[in-house]
């Protein structure tokens, strides 16, 4: 049997060399990438049925409310203004349900900003986020009565579910 010839050794070394730093880089490349990559969590509200936990508000009081939950700053809060005026204006002179935008801050700078972008509002109650357990704006939870969620919207709403908002917070009275 013959010996293959140094050339072809040193080929096969430096092949089977490479072979190892790439799968080498494969495996510590994805496993560094698992530890950096940007977490994604999806946005998280209480669910329906729970009781809102502003202690501030008198459910009864108000009756159905709908809570806007927004933050200066936030591109969907501003992109959905338009949204939050028809709320606003498709209510009319009815006294239900009462609007109430949830904010963190200042209170008379949480009103600038809604003035600024022409939402009106019955008034707001400056919470930071994680006090009414919601990790994104804008969030909408329509509360009833007994301070129980009837029902909750998370994001920048696409047309249709702008509709569906409109029908379930009117059609709840």
């Amino acid at each position: 049997m013959k010996m293959p010839s140094p050339r072809f050794r040193r080929v096969l070394e430096v092949t089977a060399n490479l072979a190892i730093i790439v799968l080498t880089v494969i495996v510590l490349g994805n496993l560094l990438w698992a530890r950096l990559k940007p977490k994604t969590t999806e946005p998280f509200a209480p669910p329906v049925g729970a009781q809102m936990p502003l202690t501030d508000v008198n459910w009864g009081e108000n009756g159905t409310t709908l809570l806007m939950v927004l933050q200066k700053g936030c591109r969907y809060c501003e992109g959905s203004a338009a949204f939050y005026r028809k709320l606003y204006d498709q209510r009319g002179q009815r006294p239900l349900p009462r609007i109430l935008a949830v904010m963190p801050g200042d209170k008379s700078e949480s009103l600038s900003y809604l003035s600024e972008h022409g939402v009106a509002v019955d008034d707001v109650v400056s919470k930071n986020l994680s006090e009414v357990k919601v990790s994104a704006t804008p969030t909408l939870l329509l509360i009833d009565r007994s301070g129980r969620i009837a029902d909750v919207w998370v994001g920048k709403l696409k047309e249709a579910d702008e509709r569906r908002v409109i029908q379930r917070i009117f059609d709840l009275q």
